[in-house]
């Protein structure tokens, strides 16, 4: 891990480089520019509001900015194993010319959709204080939950993007995965909704409950979360990275052979 972060910041130049890239080059040229970022989650927001906000029998103002609380976490998590995976198939070109480590390309990628997330958050925020006021000081816990979130997401994206260069299909099917992962989710619903069977049981072991409920504490209730909800999620969160970055330096000197 150390010597990970020794090639990431002799490399820095470039890994800036690649991370302009993709925040820039992605909306040039487009009308709306970076405004697309929030359309996908605020119109996924606007219409999951009316639709479960109805369904639940929810106070609508309420209910939108737990939404919003748990779309956040979400987003960031999906979008980071979506684009970091494919990160060495999408510069495949760049990696045969040029002698380069080639963690550079998902650190880029992963760290350009964190400051989109973050973005996203704070634009979608202003816009739920004209819903409900949301002010309070553990709001400051806001940037560690995203960091939080962010290694774990990495660690996971990883493994994927060793996985598929080796297993191309991987990069559809893991779109797919996450599209029926996101109802094992509880982003739309609370955990104690399901009750106490089976299905609650199998669902409470899904490890992303811990990072959207780090984010639902200070947003929706108002308060720092419990410091044991923050070491399991630190925990998670270094177990995650550290397994991911093993397994990709294990297998990232034989991957120019499968590119």
């Amino acid at each position: 891990m150390l010597n990970t972060l020794k090639i990431i910041r002799k490399r820095q130049f470039l890994i800036r480089l690649l991370i302009r890239q993709q925040l820039i080059l992605r909306y040039r040229r487009t009308f709306f520019g970076y405004a697309w970022t929030l359309m996908n989650p605020l119109l996924t927001m606007g219409a999951s509001t009316i639709i479960f906000g109805t369904l639940f029998k929810a106070d609508i103002k309420t209910f939108a900015v737990y939404l919003f609380a748990g779309f956040i976490p979400w987003n960031c998590f999906n979008n980071i194993l979506i684009q970091t995976s494919s990160s060495l198939l999408v510069n495949e070109g760049l990696i045969k010319k040029i002698a380069v480590p080639k963690i550079i390309f998902p650190v880029a990628v992963s760290i350009s959709v964190l400051i989109d997330s973050f973005l996203s958050f704070i634009a979608l925020f202003v816009l739920m204080l004209l819903i409900k006021p949301l002010l309070s000081w553990a709001l400051i816990f806001i940037p560690f939950a995203f960091l939080l979130i962010y290694f774990f997401s990495l660690g996971v994206a990883l493994i994927l993007c060793v996985l598929t260069v080796y297993f191309r299909d991987l990069q559809y099917v893991i779109t797919i995965v996450l599209q029926v992962f996101f109802f094992f989710t509880p982003v739309v619903y609370k955990s104690d909704s399901l009750g106490n069977g089976l299905v609650a049981k199998l669902m409470s072991l899904n490890p992303l409950n811990i990072f959207i409920e780090l984010m639902r504490l200070p947003i929706v209730d108002r308060i720092f979360p419990d410091p044991s909800i923050v070491i399991i999620a630190l925990t998670l969160s270094t177990f995650s990275f550290a397994f991911g970055l093993y397994i990709f330096k294990k297998y990232e000197k034989t991957l120019i052979y499968r590119l």
